[in-house]
C-alpha cells in the first residue's frame, strides 16, 4: 500500500468514475484501475463493485472509507510530512478552481507543473466560486482562479488578470434563432439557488438593467441543472458565467449580453509560499483563455 493508492481510493469513493478519477490525478484511468486492484489485492477485500453505467463502494469498501474519513486532514498531513521527510517534496501547495467551469488549457498545465516540479506536492480542489475566497486570518487555499467581483474590497490579495470573459444567457434554441438579450424581457429570469456561478438575484437582475430593462418575473431554482432543464422546456432564460460548460443533451443557445467580467488568478500577499510565483509565471505564460470581452 502507498499513499497514492489511498490517494485514488478515497477519489474514486467521493466520483464513482474510473474516468473522473484519473482526470482529477492526472494519470490514464487504466492506471487509477490498476492500483485500486493492487489495494484490493493487498488488503484482501473488494473495496468497489463495479459495472457498466457506475463504480459503487461494497460493504468493505465502504468501512474503509469510514474510517479513513474519520482522520480527516490528518490523513492529507501524514502524505505531507512522509513525504516531506523522504526530501522527495519541500512545499504543500493548495489550489482551488471554480467547479463546472472549463479554463482552455489550465489541466494540461497543471500537469506539467507537476511533473516538472515533484518537489511541490499540489492539493487542486474544484469548488464553488463562494468558496474561493480569503480571510485575513484563515486561508483554505494557497492561489484561486477567481472572478473580479468577488474579489473587490481584498487590498490584501495580488492578483493577475488571466482574460475578460462576457455573460451571456441560456435559453432554449427553439427560441434561440436570431434574437437578442432585449427580446427577453417578457421571459421569465430562472436563478439557481446553489449555482457554480457568482451570479446573485441582484446581479442577473442588473445586468438586465444594463440592457434597459427589468425581468417581469423571477423564479429560484435549485441548481445549475434544474434551470437549464426549466430553460431547455422553454419556462424561461437565465444568465450564467460563459466559463460554465453546460451539457449538450440540454440543447440550450447562449445569447451574449454586454456586461463582462475578468478572470483572475489570486492569492494572499503575506503568502511567503515560493511555489506560488512558479505557478503564477507558468499559467500567466501558457494559459490560452479566448478572452469575449475586447
Amino acid at each position: 500500500m502507498n499513499f497514492l493508492q489511498l490517494e485514488y481510493f478515497l477519489t474514486l469513493a467521493k466520483l464513482g468514475s474510473f474516468r473522473r478519477t484519473a482526470e482529477k490525478h492526472y494519470i490514464s484511468q487504466p492506471a487509477v484501475s490498476k492500483q485500486i486492484s493492487l489495494l484490493e489485492k493487498e488488503w484482501g477485500v473488494t473495496l468497489f463493485n463495479r459495472s457498466y453505467r457506475s463504480v459503487t463502494l461494497t460493504t468493505a469498501g465502504q468501512i474503509m472509507l469510514e474510517m479513513l474519513e474519520k482522520s480527516g486532514k490528518d490523513f492529507e498531513d501524514a502524505l505531507y510530512q512522509a513525504r516531506l521527510r523522504s526530501k522527495q517534496i519541500f512545499y504543500k501547495l493548495r489550489m482551488g478552481l471554480p467547479e463546472s467551469s472549463n479554463f482552455g488549457n489550465l489541466d494540461y498545465i497543471l500537469a506539467d507543473f507537476q511533473q516538472c516540479h515533484p518537489e511541490i506536492l499540489m492539493k487542486i480542489s474544484h469548488v464553488p466560486l463562494s468558496a474561493l475566497s480569503f480571510q485575513r486570518t484563515k486561508e483554505d487555499f494557497d492561489i484561486v482562479i477567481n472572478y473580479e467581483y468577488n474579489l473587490h474590497d481584498q487590498p490584501y490579495l495580488e492578483e493577475r488578470t488571466l482574460a475578460k470573459r462576457r455573460h451571456t444567457a441560456i435559453i432554449s434554441r427553439d427560441f434561440a434563432p436570431q434574437i437578442n438579450f432585449e427580446d427577453l424581457k417578457y421571459e421569465r429570469l430562472l436563478i439557481p439557488a446553489v449555482s457554480a456561478t457568482a451570479i446573485t438575484k441582484d446581479y442577473a437582475v442588473y445586468i438586465c438593467e444594463c440592457h434597459g430593462f427589468t425581468p417581469g418575473s423571477t423564479e429560484i431554482l435549485p441548481n445549475v441543472e434544474s434551470v437549464c432543464m426549466s430553460a431547455k422546456m422553454g419556462f424561461g432564460y437565465a444568465i450564467l458565467d460563459d466559463l460554465v460548460e453546460i451539457p449538450e443533451r440540454f440543447e440550450l443557445a447562449r445569447i451574449p449580453t454586454n456586461v463582462g467580467f475578468s478572470v483572475k488568478l489570486a492569492w494572499h500577499k503575506e503568502n511567503q509560499n515560493p511555489s506560488i510565483q512558479l505557478l503564477v509565471d507558468e499559467i500567466m505564460s501558457r494559459l490560452e483563455l479566448e478572452s469575449t470581452v475586447e
